[in-house]
């Protein structure tokens, strides 16, 4: 470990930060800090008397970590556990961002998804966010993650970043979480240290100047772009940082981080463009780097035209039982019931030729014969009524559940009903009398044979 630690020490991190080597090394040998952020939409108070990080609202800090996979409201999307490091996010995006405007944001590099359901977070329900993964196999987590967190501003895409480069002045804000080396997160994967080489960290620079490259004119003039690795490598933090700022026409921008959060500020070595490290012996978190630059070049945020709206929006009366139509539309897609915020309508077609969405909207269910066979995205978004016919079920209940299998609602009423937790939503059941059919989703379901009910 020393020698690799110590390469990196030598050749990685800037020699004007003054960091000690001793701290350095030593904290590689503590265990890894647990935190977790809040779901403002769906709120739970088990985490209030812990302390908080204090560059974003809605984090925690945990003292130990449980067992998160047989905690209910984890499953519900209540939380989300997220590294307290690249919860800066939120910070650097309060400064420079007014989320009171109708947005459309890009999560380029979006799985598993922390980013993509912060920035969620932050959004009205009019904005748009681009949740994107190139990896095909990575796309699953992240719908997972997103569908929990139930919020109706946030499609997924799995495209390559030169196609969302075609998408000509789109996006108000696009983050960029580059795949990097991963040498800040040492402590947190065991043996990759031994792993790390200084090959991957070229082969990372490269990767990480072509997603720059292809996608950036899919930013609009005055659009934000976010850099961050999860990396101490002074190749993909500041020699980057001076890299857009050579390659495109951008403005580097300075964040009024507190000096007690103990965030070193450092200055690219050719433009001086600013850079936020992140240290795991100097702060409470992993190692992180994030810049922050706005676009000078290219034109206005282009909104598409609205085509085919009146072929694309369906006439669904029994969805107005679910959820509060309002400033929703309903589209049938291949007989699937989608429910999309009618400001969102215009990128449905605009989109749909250009990138490869995964996700749109919130899916209702199916329709049958009137009757609507109601989806799990359903259960989680945040905008079903609080009226539906519900039962909340035990915490042995509810793993039962969350494992997909039998439970008994005998003083429940018969149809469809909501399971919950805590009066949170965990998902669908359909209540026989004498059975229960459990349509919790094969593939979320809980496997561990470890967790059971006591």
């Amino acid at each position: 470990m020393s020698n690799t630690l110590n390469y990196i020490f030598e050749h990685s991190i800037p020699k004007n930060l003054a960091i000690s080597w001793e701290e350095f090394h030593d904290v590689q040998h503590t265990e890894p800090i647990t935190s977790v952020r809040i779901n403002p939409l769906k709120p739970t108070a088990q985490y209030n008397n812990e302390q908080k990080v204090p560059w974003c609202e809605h984090g925690f800090y945990l003292k130990n970590r449980p067992n998160f996979t047989a905690d209910p409201l984890l499953h519900a999307g209540a939380y989300y556990v997220q590294e307290a490091s690249s919860m800066f996010l939120a910070f650097a995006l309060k400064q420079l961002v007014d989320f009171n405007k109708q947005l459309t944001a890009l999560d380029l590099c979006a799985a598993p998804g922390g980013k993509t359901t912060l920035l969620s977070s932050l959004l009205n329900e009019e904005s748009l966010l681009i949740a994107n993964e190139v990896i095909a196999t990575r796309v699953n987590i992240l719908n997972e993650n997103v569908t929990k967190w139930g919020n109706m501003n946030t499609w997924i895409s799995n495209s390559d970043a030169l196609h969302f480069g075609k998408l000509l002045n789109h996006f108000d804000l696009m983050i960029v979480d580059a795949p990097c080396s991963g040498s800040g997160l040492f402590r947190r994967i065991p043996g990759y240290l031994d792993e790390w080489t200084q090959d991957n960290v070229n082969l990372c620079v490269q990767r990480q100047k072509r997603i720059l490259h292809d996608s950036y004119n899919c930013l609009a003039q005055d659009g934000i772009l976010i850099y961050m690795t999860c990396s101490f490598s002074q190749e993909e933090n500041e020699e980057m940082v001076d890299y857009v700022l050579e390659n495109f026409d951008v403005a580097s921008c300075a964040l009024p981080i507190d000096e007690k959060w103990n965030i070193v500020e450092t200055e690219s070595e050719k433009h001086n463009g600013k850079g936020y490290r992140f240290f795991p012996h100097k702060v409470k978190g992993e190692g992180f780097f994030l810049a922050c630059f706005k676009k000078n070049d290219g034109s206005l945020k282009d909104i598409p035209y609205e085509k085919n709206k009146n072929k694309l929006v369906i006439e669904s009366a029994v969805l107005t039982n679910y959820v509060d139509m309002n400033g929703l539309v309903a589209i049938n897609q291949n007989s699937n019931i989608l429910l999309m915020q009618e400001a969102h309508l215009p990128y449905y077609s605009a989109l749909t030729t250009q990138i490869k969405l995964i996700k749109k909207g919130i899916l209702a269910g199916q329709l049958i014969r009137n009757e609507l066979i109601p989806d799990h995205e359903l259960a989680m978004c945040s905008k079903i009524k609080k009226e539906i016919k519900s039962a909340e079920l035990t915490i042995n209940e509810a793993i039962l559940y969350l494992k997909k299998e039998n439970i008994t609602l005998s003083d429940s009423p018969k149809g469809w009903l909501l399971v919950q937790y805590q009066q949170r939503n965990l998902g669908w059941v359909k209540n026989l009398g004498n059975r229960v059919n459990n349509y919790y989703p094969s593939n979320y379901r809980i496997l561990s044979k470890n967790i059971l009910p006591s």
